[in-house]
């Protein structure tokens, strides 16, 4: 469906029969539903917040959902951090929406390199637990190295899109990450719809024409999830109705 498609359908959906009582919507307000709808679908699929309490992966269903944005095997450098001892930093990438997977190479003297061992992602507040438990401390033999994700680099790491740490025991280096996530998706925009386009509120030139980048059999429930959202926006009296099909959608 392009971008055009989805916005004729909104206004479908939002238009009682013959009366256009919500023709006053303009492009860039369908724009932001559209994209609005578009991140809860994401993060719905994602998690398990929705009705069949699946998440990414669950079933075939929520593969297809997100395979468009899926991104396998980027390989990030560490660099020591400036922080911490024994710690390794990794930026993740300007698109990193959420984690699916990953491993780090690592670096011994006198034993060599080790490509895409186990990293184990862990909540900062059980560091000191796992960093000083000989079963789940960092280990080059065992092939497992702890993982924490912050908002920022520190030192000498700038980071737009947060951070991996990793965990060394202080014998072996972390050299690489490879990550597998989802990424954000473009924009969804139709700019051209109207005269000399539009800026978005950061002051950014909208797209003139991006459709959505989500698989074609998602775009309506896409357009489902935006229309009961401006339905709530605009006290729609069928606005109950249009929620529950947005359910039935999944």
């Amino acid at each position: 469906m392009t971008v055009e498609e989805m916005h004729y359908e909104v206004k479908l959906k939002l238009n009682k029969i013959d009366s256009q009582d919500y023709e006053n919507l303009i492009v860039p307000e369908i724009d932001w539903y559209l994209n609005e709808a578009q991140d809860i679908f994401i993060k719905q699929r994602y998690g398990i917040s929705n009705n069949k309490r699946k998440g990414f992966e669950a079933s075939q269903k929520r593969i297809d959902d997100l395979r468009e944005i899926v991104v396998k095997g980027i390989i990030i450098p560490f660099i020591t951090s400036s922080s911490e001892i024994n710690a390794f930093e990794s930026c993740l990438p300007n698109d990193y929406m959420f984690h699916i997977r990953s491993r780090i190479d690592l670096s011994k003297d006198k034993c060599g390199d080790k490509e895409a061992v186990s990293s184990v992602q862990i909540q900062h507040d059980d560091l000191n637990e796992v960093l000083n438990d000989p079963f789940y401390s960092p280990s080059f033999e065992w092939e497992e190295v702890p993982i924490v994700f912050m908002q920022s680099g520190t030192g000498e790491l700038s980071c737009n899109n947060g951070t991996v740490i990793g965990y060394s025991d202080g014998t072996f280096t972390l050299t690489n990450l490879r990550l597998d996530y989802l990424r954000n998706p473009e924009r969804i925009s139709w700019a051209n719809g109207i005269a000399g386009g539009y800026l978005l509120p950061n002051g950014v030139t909208a797209a003139g024409l991006q459709s959505c980048e989500l698989a074609e059999h998602t775009h309506h429930e896409i357009v489902d999830l935006a229309v009961m959202i401006a339905s709530g926006d605009l006290d729609h009296p069928n606005f109950q109705m249009k929620m529950l099909k947005t359910q039935l959608n999944e």
